[in-house]
């Protein structure tokens, strides 16, 4: 009975991709490691490079207004925009704690109400 070299050949191409898919998918979730103490936040939450990061697309290059409304300056209260920010509304997508801890969120609101006008 003569085999066909091909199955094993297409087995092992198979279980080498799923092999790539897998340990890609895993690196994915793993924290990137920190350098110096012990993986801990070194790093300063900047609410200007936040907010450029992840509003600018909607809200305008300034903030000031485009797909989504004007941030800079907005004459929401801080309380309604934590919360339209956390749990979002319309279009706007929520950022959760693993996006924004609650006390960057404060620095952000308030960047956002007083110094990027």
């Amino acid at each position: 009975m003569n085999r066909n070299p091909v199955i094993p050949f297409i087995l092992i191409l198979l279980l080498g991709v799923g092999l790539i898919f897998f340990m890609s998918a895993h690196g994915a979730n793993k924290e990137e490691e920190k350098e110096g103490g012990g993986g801990a936040k070194t790093e300063k939450f900047d609410a200007a490079t936040f907010a450029k990061d992840n509003c600018t697309s909607c809200h305008g290059q300034n903030l000031e207004g485009g797909m989504g409304p004007k941030l800079a300056g907005s004459s929401k209260d801080a309380g309604e925009m934590k919360k339209i920010i956390r749990n979002g509304k319309g279009s706007m997508p929520a950022h959760d704690e693993a996006t924004i801890s609650n006390k960057d969120l404060d620095t952000l609101v308030k960047y956002l109400k007083e110094e990027a006008k």
